[in-house]
Protein backbone atom coordinates (compact mmCIF):
# COMPACT_ATOMS: atom_id res chain seq x y z
CA UNK A 1 0.00 0.00 0.00
CA UNK A 2 1.25 3.46 -0.84
CA UNK A 3 1.73 5.27 2.50
CA UNK A 4 -0.29 8.35 1.49
CA UNK A 5 -3.36 6.14 1.04
CA UNK A 6 -3.41 5.61 4.81
CA UNK A 7 -4.68 9.17 5.03
CA UNK A 8 -7.95 8.23 3.36
CA UNK A 9 -9.47 6.88 6.56
CA UNK A 10 -11.89 6.20 7.98
CA UNK A 11 -10.95 7.84 11.26
CA UNK A 12 -12.95 8.03 14.47
CA UNK A 13 -12.17 11.74 14.82
CA UNK A 14 -10.60 14.64 12.99
CA UNK A 15 -7.83 14.63 15.61
CA UNK A 16 -7.03 10.98 14.88
CA UNK A 17 -6.79 11.77 11.17
CA UNK A 18 -4.52 14.75 11.85
CA UNK A 19 -2.27 12.69 14.13
CA UNK A 20 -1.75 10.11 11.37
CA UNK A 21 -1.29 12.79 8.70
CA UNK A 22 1.60 14.34 10.59
CA UNK A 23 3.49 11.04 10.19
CA UNK A 24 3.06 10.91 6.39
CA UNK A 25 5.84 12.09 4.07
CA UNK A 26 3.75 14.76 2.38
CA UNK A 27 3.15 16.44 5.73
CA UNK A 28 6.65 16.01 7.17
CA UNK A 29 7.41 19.19 9.09
CA UNK A 30 3.70 19.98 9.59
CA UNK A 31 3.92 23.57 8.41
CA UNK A 32 0.99 25.95 8.24
CA UNK A 33 0.63 25.18 4.52
CA UNK A 34 0.64 21.43 5.14
CA UNK A 35 -1.98 21.79 7.89
CA UNK A 36 -4.20 23.86 5.56
CA UNK A 37 -3.87 21.35 2.72
CA UNK A 38 -4.69 18.48 5.05
CA UNK A 39 -7.69 20.21 6.60
CA UNK A 40 -9.07 21.03 3.15
CA UNK A 41 -8.70 17.39 2.09
CA UNK A 42 -10.82 15.69 4.76
CA UNK A 43 -14.46 15.76 5.71
CA UNK A 44 -16.84 14.25 8.20
CA UNK A 45 -18.81 11.42 6.65
CA UNK A 46 -22.52 10.76 7.13
CA UNK A 47 -21.76 8.02 9.68
CA UNK A 48 -19.74 10.44 11.85
CA UNK A 49 -16.28 9.18 10.86
CA UNK A 50 -13.69 11.33 9.12
CA UNK A 51 -11.94 10.62 5.86
CA UNK A 52 -10.53 11.97 2.65
CA UNK A 53 -12.66 13.86 0.16
CA UNK A 54 -10.87 11.73 -2.46
CA UNK A 55 -13.28 8.82 -2.69
CA UNK A 56 -12.15 5.21 -2.82
CA UNK A 57 -13.84 4.78 -6.20
CA UNK A 58 -11.95 7.78 -7.62
CA UNK A 59 -8.68 6.49 -6.16
CA UNK A 60 -9.17 3.07 -7.70
CA UNK A 61 -10.20 4.45 -11.08
CA UNK A 62 -7.23 6.80 -11.42
CA UNK A 63 -4.80 3.94 -10.83
CA UNK A 64 -6.62 1.77 -13.37
CA UNK A 65 -6.60 4.58 -15.94
CA UNK A 66 -2.91 5.37 -15.45
CA UNK A 67 -1.95 1.74 -15.95
CA UNK A 68 -4.15 1.30 -19.02
CA UNK A 69 -2.94 4.26 -21.10
CA UNK A 70 0.59 4.87 -22.32
CA UNK A 71 1.93 8.22 -21.19
CA UNK A 72 4.35 9.67 -23.72
CA UNK A 73 4.04 8.15 -27.17
CA UNK A 74 4.98 11.05 -29.49
CA UNK A 75 7.84 13.52 -29.42
CA UNK A 76 7.06 16.99 -28.11
CA UNK A 77 9.23 20.03 -28.74
CA UNK A 78 7.83 22.43 -26.15
CA UNK A 79 9.83 23.75 -23.20
CA UNK A 80 9.21 21.28 -20.39
CA UNK A 81 10.35 21.32 -16.78
CA UNK A 82 10.62 18.10 -14.81
CA UNK A 83 11.11 18.74 -11.11
CA UNK A 84 12.96 15.78 -9.64
CA UNK A 85 13.03 15.35 -5.85
CA UNK A 86 16.23 14.37 -4.04
CA UNK A 87 14.30 11.51 -2.42
CA UNK A 88 11.15 9.64 -3.28
CA UNK A 89 9.62 8.64 -6.58
CA UNK A 90 10.48 9.49 -10.19
CA UNK A 91 14.24 9.92 -9.77
CA UNK A 92 15.83 6.85 -11.30
CA UNK A 93 17.15 6.68 -14.86
CA UNK A 94 14.57 4.13 -16.03
CA UNK A 95 11.80 6.46 -14.81
CA UNK A 96 13.39 9.45 -16.54
CA UNK A 97 14.04 7.70 -19.87
CA UNK A 98 10.58 8.31 -21.40
CA UNK A 99 10.83 12.02 -20.63
CA UNK A 100 14.30 12.24 -22.14
CA UNK A 101 13.25 10.28 -25.23
CA UNK A 102 10.00 12.11 -26.02
CA UNK A 103 10.61 15.63 -24.69
CA UNK A 104 13.31 17.20 -26.84
CA UNK A 105 13.23 20.51 -24.96
CA UNK A 106 13.39 19.03 -21.45
CA UNK A 107 14.99 20.68 -18.46
CA UNK A 108 15.38 18.59 -15.30
CA UNK A 109 15.86 20.37 -11.99
CA UNK A 110 16.46 18.61 -8.70
CA UNK A 111 14.89 20.06 -5.57
CA UNK A 112 15.21 19.14 -1.90
CA UNK A 113 12.55 16.96 -0.38
CA UNK A 114 10.60 13.92 -1.45
CA UNK A 115 7.83 13.15 -3.92
CA UNK A 116 5.75 15.77 -2.11
CA UNK A 117 8.34 18.59 -2.54
CA UNK A 118 5.59 21.11 -3.32
CA UNK A 119 4.31 20.59 0.25
CA UNK A 120 7.56 19.83 2.08
CA UNK A 121 9.78 22.47 0.41
CA UNK A 122 7.25 24.83 -1.24
CA UNK A 123 9.49 27.90 -1.47
CA UNK A 124 12.26 26.06 -3.33
CA UNK A 125 9.72 24.23 -5.49
CA UNK A 126 7.97 27.47 -6.45
CA UNK A 127 11.26 29.26 -7.11
CA UNK A 128 12.31 26.44 -9.44
CA UNK A 129 9.12 26.92 -11.45
CA UNK A 130 9.47 30.71 -11.45
CA UNK A 131 13.05 30.49 -12.73
CA UNK A 132 11.95 28.18 -15.55
CA UNK A 133 9.07 30.43 -16.57
CA UNK A 134 11.18 33.58 -16.63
Amino acid sequence: MLPFLKGMGPFVSKQEAEKLAQKLKQYRGWSSLQRQVFQASIEQKSNGTWGSKFTVAARNQIFEDVLAVAGLTKSLDIPTLLIKPERGLNRTQWQLNPYQIYLSNLEIREVPGNHWAFLVEPETFNQTIATFII
